[in-house]
């Protein structure tokens, strides 16, 4: 059994880096027509304050105009989600209100409350 484990865990850290470009991608913005940001979950969880719902982690990729990875932030970067009427989405200290009938991929903090409050999860 530990046999099975170790190279399990090696495996694991091995491939770590290209993980980190599969979180699930909420948003993507184009660059001067040659690179695009998007910005991926990286995990969600209950939130702390009472007054939101879920706590999430982002993370920001930048890739050049033929798909290569040419940054990868691996800051963390926290925000929490309130789903419920007013919709809100609270980063840096700073709680915005989100019109969820704007168009996707127009601001940031409307597709992440998109992902998560509009996906089901398990």
């Amino acid at each position: 059994m530990r046999m099975f484990f170790f190279p399990a865990i090696v495996f694991s850290y091995l491939t770590l880096p290209a993980n980190a470009t599969e979180h699930q991608i909420f948003h993507t913005a184009r660059i001067d027509g040659h690179r695009t940001i998007s910005l991926n979950l990286l995990s969600n969880d209950v939130a702390r304050d009472r007054d939101f719902d879920i706590d999430v982690v982002i993370t920001i990729l930048e890739k050049n105009v033929n798909g290569k990875i040419m940054y990868i932030d691996w800051s963390r970067h926290l925000a929490s989600i309130k789903c419920g009427a007013p919709a809100i989405v609270k980063v840096g200290g700073t709680n915005y209100n989100i019109d969820y009938r704007d168009s996707a991929g127009v601001d940031w903090k409307r597709d992440l409350w998109a992902a998560i409050c509009k996906t089901p999860m398990s």
